[in-house]
């Protein structure tokens, strides 16, 4: 069976023109289709043809069966998409996955007319294998875990499947992708996992609809062997896109160790940890160090105590200090995670963020708005305070257009206090000579700041963060 995984393009615009990452899910899905033709079109690289470039892929690969993963944000994309293939072959059965459809399934399977066969909820490791297999030989749907497909003219849904064991699965399979020019500001770049889950109680996270308040990890033999096949391709930087991967610490030193010890360091790492993780034990910087680690994305959420409780981190504010001294010790640049548009934000709050932010040495201060997102019991909350101004447009919700407004600030003037305080945040004088961040990347300056000229154009629009792919 020829089988076609596509991945969306929508990236929040801030990051695209920086960072352009591959979706490694659909290469771990490919790994698990034997015995069928794979091909795997990610489309944050068309993003400026995304139409032309999937029916010019539909041309030269037909499939019998297209895998759509798509985030919630990422759905008004998909659905263009998985119109587009209906047009061209009615014929070809179309399963959509990912965040969206695991959290929304119900939603989805109402839809009128939908441009899916099927729904494939959690994982897909398992069921879309599966769901290949029983296609080709024209079995039954009944017993595939996480399965939503058509019967007697409505959708039936499949018992979910249990979590993944992740020793059984093989590495994830990059060789099918068509479209290959992964970069960070002009670096070739390539992603791998170490573990999934986080078992963390943050309420603003989504991650727990996908897996639970679970960590599972991989074996630190199968991540040296996947860096080395991803070493083999000539990559330079590699993001570990693990949910937390300080959740164990001794295991995270040990792979840094391993990466020294096979000689994996001419490669540079970014990775997304948490405060506590790297303030509890300073001997990982050190080995991060060694290890080429060159980028933190820092979850640091607030500088303020009212707000940390609410997010149910914890008064994390002292650790926050220690963690990015010894990191910015190490030269390791920090992307310090922070969320506005809390309950109780006002102007001057808003304020403050990016003032610590500055205090602190945080290399780039990245600011996210409080987002409620599908199936989260933030949401829940935020739509019981009457705070959530945006509740169905799910194409604004990537994070960092608002869509909530606090008890003292309307969305407008949560939205412009963003932009002002960002743009001052990057226009500030010494910032592009003191910033670790891109310090010594070939076109890294120009890169951030043309960037930011979107600021300017969005001040009014309110749209600066909106992925600007065209379809």
């Amino acid at each position: 069976m020829k089988i076609l995984l596509i991945a969306m393009p929508d990236a929040a615009n801030n990051f695209f023109r920086m960072v352009k990452i591959p979706n490694l899910g659909l290469c771990s899905i490919a790994a698990n289709l034997k015995g069928h033709e794979v091909k795997i079109l990610d489309l944050v690289l068309a993003h400026k043809g995304v139409g032309a470039c999937l029916s010019d892929c539909l041309r030269e690969f037909t499939p019998d069966l297209a895998g759509v993963s798509s985030m919630s944000f990422q759905y008004p994309t998909a659905k263009k998409a998985m119109s587009l293939i209906r047009q061209f072959d009615p014929g070809i059965k179309i399963a959509l996955g990912g965040y969206h459809a695991t959290t929304q399934w119900k939603t989805l399977a109402e839809e009128r007319d939908p441009a899916f066969d099927f729904i494939i909820r959690g994982e897909g490791e398992r069921a879309f294998p599966m769901l290949a297999d029983a296609l080709e030989r024209g079995a039954s749907f009944s017993g595939i875990p996480g399965l939503s497909y058509k019967e007697n003219g409505k959708f039936a849904h499949n018992p979910p499947g249990e979590l993944m064991d992740l020793s059984t699965l093989p590495l994830p399979d990059r060789s099918p992708r068509l479209l290959k020019n992964f970069t960070y500001l002009s670096k070739k770049m390539d992603a791998i996992e170490t573990s999934r889950g986080c078992s963390f109680q943050c309420s603003f996270c989504s991650i727990a609809n996908m897996y639970g308040r679970s960590f599972r990890p991989y074996s630190i033999d199968r991540v040296i062997r996947d860096l080395e096949r991803v070493k083999s391709g000539k990559v330079e930087t590699v993001l570990m896109v693990d949910d937390n991967i300080t959740q164990d610490v001794p295991r995270f030193k040990a792979i840094c160790e391993a990466i020294v010890e096979k000689g994996l360091n001419s490669m540079e790492y970014f990775v997304q940890a948490s405060v506590l993780g790297i303030a509890q034990d300073p001997e990982l910087v050190d080995k991060m160090a060694a290890a080429n680690f060159k980028l933190v994305f820092l979850g640091i959420e607030s500088v303020h105590k009212k707000n940390l409780q609410f997010l149910k981190k914890g008064d994390i504010r002292e650790k926050t200090v220690q963690a990015v001294d010894l990191l910015k010790s190490r030269g390791i640049a920090i992307l310090g995670g922070f969320i506005v548009g809390n309950p109780d934000d006002t102007r001057e709050d808003v304020r403050n963020v990016f003032k610590e932010a500055k205090k602190l040495r945080i290399d780039l201060a990245v600011v996210q708005c409080l987002t409620p997102y599908p199936s989260t019991k933030l949401r829940e909350e935020l739509l019981e305070m009457g705070l959530v101004t945006n509740k169905n447009g799910l194409s604004r919700y990537n994070g960092f257009m608002c869509n909530v407004r606090t008890r003292h600030m309307t969305n407008k003037q949560l939205n412009r206090a963003m932009n002002w305080e960002n743009m001052k945040m990057f226009f500030r004088p010494g910032w592009f000579v003191d910033n670790n961040l891109i310090r010594n990347r070939e076109k890294g300056s120009l890169k951030v700041m043309l960037n930011n000229f979107e600021y300017i154009r969005g001040w009014f629009q309110g749209d600066q963060f909106r992925s600007r792919h065209r379809f």
